[in-house]
């Protein structure tokens, strides 16, 4: 009988996360992309690239960083091979309705660096159709971006930007689907909400800490789980640096009710992180704001930032890309690698969940 390879990943786990708790930021530093973009911004993942951060803003409805309490009644649902998505692409103000297969192939594209092992995109693959089924159920249009790659793009658009290479992408997504098509996460009698993001700090973030303090209560499946591999990926370390005017300019206009006219050292203090290493509240110009908004007000990649003051300013250091909830895009890259299948690497940053299909 073949052994499972859990118990020596989750042993890898301990000790990757005792190292890269214990190590300087600063061995990492070498391993990130020196023309990486210092904000968050989505961005076409094409193969060869690095995952841009699958959930840029918790604030967006169809996006997998947004959490509805509960998901609405299950209805009877026909069988994937004949249901359909309804989509609301930004870019053309069209409605759209793509079959779940090839929905489901988009999906992936927007999301992955195709040269990914294929357990990893598997689990992407399941974690996506799982999220968007579930918006499904809510009978409103899911929003998507065909010209910036997000959610969804036709296959005239990925022949264009894959050229020469399409036929072989195209049978690997193919392949992919065919081996997870059906397939959904689930807790108790609902589809799980299986958020994902782009890369951790070395840990995944609990939900509570993110979006609201009773989500834990409702998914408890998304708790924080180590994530030490992440370390390893490209655009895992970042830095961003305002002036002081810089600086008040971004934080004045997402929090006009912050005092900034006294000293610069005194505007931004008393940070308050969670165990897992993101910022969960700081003191802004005497008001306390989340981690969360602040990295939003600064274009930061995650709220899991230290940072120093001086004469020139506001020095930033930010580990991982994403808002931390759910699976990390590069954790399962990671895990993949070392022969984890898309039932493991589902398992580990869904516990709790049940798989489907």
């Amino acid at each position: 009988m073949k052994s499972s390879p859990v118990k020596p990943l989750l042993l890898t786990f301990l000790l990757l996360y005792t190292l890269i708790t214990l190590a300087p930021a600063a061995v990492y530093a070498a391993s990130r992309s020196p023309q990486a973009p210092l904000s968050p911004t989505p961005a076409p993942s094409a193969p060869g690239a690095s995952p841009p951060p699958a959930t840029p803003s918790p604030a967006a409805s169809s996006s997998p960083g947004s959490v509805p309490a509960h998901a609405p009644a299950a209805a009877p649902q026909p069988s994937p091979e004949h249901s359909a998505f309804t989509l609301a692409d930004a870019a053309t103000g069209q409605t759209l309705t793509v079959p779940d297969r090839e929905f489901l192939a988009a999906a992936i594209a927007c999301e992955m660096d195709l040269n990914a092992p294929q357990e990893a995109l598997k689990a992407q693959a399941v974690a996506a159709y799982t999220y968007y089924s579930r918006q499904r159920q809510t009978g409103q249009p899911i929003a998507c971006d065909t010209e910036n790659w997000l959610v969804y793009v036709p296959a005239s658009a990925m022949q264009e930007r894959w050229g020469e290479d399409f036929d072989r992408y195209q049978a690997l997504l193919d392949q992919v689907v065919d081996q997870v098509f059906g397939q959904t996460l689930t807790y108790g009698d609902e589809l799980a909400l299986t958020a994902y993001f782009a890369i951790s700090p070395g840990s995944t973030e609990a939900v509570e800490n993110v979006w609201s303090p009773d989500a834990g209560e409702d998914h408890p499946y998304l708790q924080a789980v180590a994530s030490p591999g992440d370390a390893f990926s490209d655009g895992y370390l970042s830095e961003a640096h305002f002036t002081p005017e810089e600086f008040r300019e971004a934080a004045a206009e997402a929090f006009p009710q912050a005092d900034l006219t006294g000293p610069v050292e005194e505007w931004l203090t008393g940070p308050v992180y969670t165990p897992s290493g993101m910022a969960k509240t700081a003191v802004l110009g005497g008001t306390t704001v989340s981690g969360g908004d602040l990295r939003g007000a600064l274009g930061l990649r995650s709220a899991s930032f230290t940072f120093t003051v001086d004469q020139a300013g506001f020095h930033f250091t930010v580990k991982g890309w994403g808002h931390g909830v759910g699976m990390s895009q590069a954790g399962a890259v990671f895990l993949a690698k070392r022969g984890a299948d898309y039932r493991e690497i589902l398992a580990h940053y869904y516990p709790g969940t049940e798989l489907k299909g």
